[in-house]
């Protein structure tokens, strides 16, 4: 079996010498054949745009480069719950296998292949509250009196010369004419109106 080894420390002053030793003998052990390396040395704290090697990692995943990654510990591929949570879904869709040597975790295995199901449960609730704070702050908005949707374009003189001219009892074309804008204008320009002063009918 073909396998990656992505290793990543916090800073300069660290190596990760140590943590590829260890996994290294982990691959021998199975007979796993590395087939990359991965170092990395950033924060875990960083988005996956500051992670040149975690990217060149997905890429190859993407690629089939490899059938599983080999990881010190899961919390390498990101400290941030959400963060490490999109890397985990990512290779589980494209069907590619963890080892993680702290947690003793093989998603290859029936019991491994646990941790991918409760992965997704994280990500479905995360993408449930995501939804839900969107939802909130919407409602938030509103009562506060924000308005949503495109600003209109026409200004606050011809809008009233719509609705003055259509209680004049003058046609949508006719109007068209008179301010020289389309049909199409003045319809818009009378259906803002309505929201703003229920009197400007549209019929």
């Amino acid at each position: 079996m073909n396998v990656g080894i992505y290793v990543r420390v916090s800073t300069l002053q660290q190596t990760t010498d140590n943590q590829k030793l260890e996994l290294y003998e982990v691959c021998e052990r199975n007979d796993w054949i590395v087939v990359e390396e991965y170092n990395e040395t950033v924060s875990g704290t960083k988005g996956e745009s500051d992670r040149d090697e975690l990217k060149r990692m997905l890429t190859d995943a993407s690629r089939r480069k490899f059938d599983k990654l080999v990881v010190w510990s899961v919390d390498r591929l990101g400290r941030n719950m959400k963060h490490l949570v999109t890397v985990l879904s990512q290779m589980k869709d494209l069907d590619v296998d963890i080892y993680s040597y702290k947690q003793g975790i093989d998603t290859s295995t029936t019991m491994g292949s646990s941790f991918f199901y409760m992965v997704g449960i994280f990500a479905e609730l995360e993408n449930n509250m995501r939804s839900e704070r969107q939802k909130i702050g919407i409602r938030r908005a509103l009562e506060s009196g924000a308005k949503f949707g495109r600003k209109s374009k026409l200004s606050k003189s011809v809008l009233t010369q719509i609705h003055s001219l259509r209680e004049q009892g003058q046609s949508m074309r006719q109007i068209s004419k008179e301010l020289d804008i389309s049909v199409a204008t003045v319809h818009k320009g009378c259906s803002e109106k309505v929201v703003e002063n229920r009197q400007c009918s549209t019929a």
